[in-house]
Parts: C-alpha cells; structure tokens; sequence
C-alpha cells in the first residue's frame, strides 16, 4: 500500500480510511469483502493481516496452503471451520490456527454477516492470492451477490501460482 512506506522494524499506524480493500468479483465464493490491515511487504515478509467480511452461507471450497500458516480470530457471527477431519464451530472471539499444509475450509453458518480476522504467516503469498481473486472494492459495503457461478479453472490456477491447492467441488 501506498499509505505506509518503511522498513519492517519502523513503527507505523494506518487509519481506516488508507486499508486496502477488496471484493470478489464473482469467480470465487470465498471472500466478498476483505480489508488488509498489514501487508507482507509492511512486514518484512514476516506475516499479512486481514479482516474479511462473510454473508450467511459463504464461504471458500476446502484448499490446503502448502507454504503458509493461517489464524482466525472470529470477531462477529458463527463459522464452521473444516481442519484437517476436524469440524470446529467458533462464535465471537474463538480462534483457529492451521499450519501449513492442513485442508480447511470456512462457511458463515449464522443467519447475519460474520466477520473474523486472520494472519498469514509468511506474509506476502496470501494477499498476492487474494488480490488476483478478486478486485478493488470502491466501498466498505458487501457486493451483490455473483450472478455467475464460480471460475473453477481460473480459482485452480491461480491457487496454484501462490502454493495453494484448491479442492474444488466437481463443476
């Protein structure tokens, strides 16, 4: 982002108004709005922040990051997240760590939006995935709903070029 400029140990604060955002443009399901609090590039590489925001229903098909570790820090709502065999429900302030190279998957399974925090560690591949995924988002409010069903080849691919192996459902 062009609102912090440094090096990674320089102390830094960012307002609200100078994050990043980011929609899905319709070809994936998995992230409606995002909003990145820190980029790996902030950080010297050593981890990427974000918070997205989830509609009832959503959520991204299992995938595996073979490079990065995920946390998830549930701020608004109820998820159900899929780690490894495991199927965890976490409400408000409930958090899940997967390491690297562990399946998981997320879905909002309240009847509102849900919102969590999550950080990536390294930082850098996760926001690159994310960013060529979707597209700026001009406003702090959810998009409408896709009227396309998802680019399953086009999310595999590009899944592929960040380390991250999508298990698509079949088409």
């Amino acid at each position: 982002t062009d609102a912090v400029q440094g090096e990674r140990d320089d102390p830094r604060a960012v307002e609200p108004d100078e994050r990043d955002l980011l929609f899905d443009r319709g070809d994936a399901i998995a992230f409606p709005l995002v909003t990145f609090e820190a980029l790996g590039e902030e950080t010297g590489g050593a981890y990427s922040v974000y918070e997205q925001t989830v509609p009832p229903g959503l959520g991204p098909p299992p995938h595996i990051h073979h490079q990065e570790t995920e946390a998830f820090l549930v701020r608004e709502g109820t998820f159900e997240f899929l780690r490894g065999s495991d199927r965890v429900r976490a409400e408000r302030d409930a958090f899940v760590f997967v390491p690297a190279g562990v399946v998981h998957a997320f879905t909002n399974i309240g009847r509102g939006v849900a919102r969590f925090i999550a950080i990536t560690t390294p930082g850098g591949l996760h926001e690159r995935l994310l960013g060529e995924i979707g597209e700026p988002a001009l406003t702090r409010s959810l998009p409408p709903p896709p009227t396309a069903p998802p680019d399953v080849e086009r999310i595999l691919r590009i899944g592929r070029k960040y380390g991250t192996e999508v298990l698509a459902p079949a088409p």
